[in-house]
């Protein structure tokens, strides 16, 4: 049992660590909190959760496997996981500066927001990193039923906890007065970082 729980804390913390790393879905919660206030945001990190869900799911029924048998299936993912993640990056450098706002988005917009969250997590190289190779040994075949459920619960927890952490940090007054400033060169900033995300998942094929 003590080895068990040593290896939660262990999942805990690269769970956390791969959080705060940054990578699209920490640019596109900021960008979201600053700019569109509290309401997108958590709608965009509820979307974040999703998918840590279907990742989670798809660890389980052997993504690593899969993928490394059919290294064809892991290429189509990166490649369009690349085009997805570029063209974000198009919308977002041909936006037009607006003020920021801290009241919440009309129910549209929120749900653009939410599902906005969603597609940036299944096509973060992060994501696919994680639950293929670290994530995975936490639910194989030789560990416990109650066991698999808890690096789950982990997970979920861990990405709830810094997701709703950023979208209140990233839509404070001071945060969203600072883009407002500066929201031009942020968002091109932002832009060429998530097409270099792209790029490189689309030329990895090694």
């Amino acid at each position: 049992m003590s080895a068990h729980l040593l290896s939660l804390a262990s999942l805990f913390v690269v769970s956390l660590a791969t959080a705060a790393v940054p990578g699209p879905n920490n640019f596109m919660l900021m960008r979201l909190g600053m700019r569109r206030g509290r309401g997108a945001a958590m709608a965009a990190g509820l979307g974040t959760v999703l998918g840590v869900a279907v990742w989670c799911a798809a660890a389980a029924l052997g993504l690593a496997a899969l993928l490394a048998a059919a290294p064809w299936l892991y290429r189509t993912l990166r490649i369009g996981g690349g085009l997805y993640l570029m063209w974000f990056a198009f919308a977002l450098w041909s936006s037009k500066a607006e003020t920021p706002t801290e009241d919440p988005e009309p129910v549209r917009g929120v749900g653009g927001a939410f599902w906005q969250g969603f597609a940036v997590c299944l096509t973060n190289p992060k994501s696919v990193l994680f639950f293929a190779s670290i994530f995975s040994a936490y639910v194989g075949p030789a560990s416990p039923a109650w066991m698999h459920g808890a690096a789950v619960a982990v997970v979920m927890v861990t990405c709830l906890g810094w997701q709703t952490g950023m979208a209140w940090l990233f839509s404070a007054r001071r945060a969203a007065a600072a883009y407002g400033r500066a929201q031009r060169p942020l968002d091109r900033l932002a832009a060429l970082l998530m097409a270099a995300f792209g790029i490189s998942l689309i030329l990895a094929f090694e």
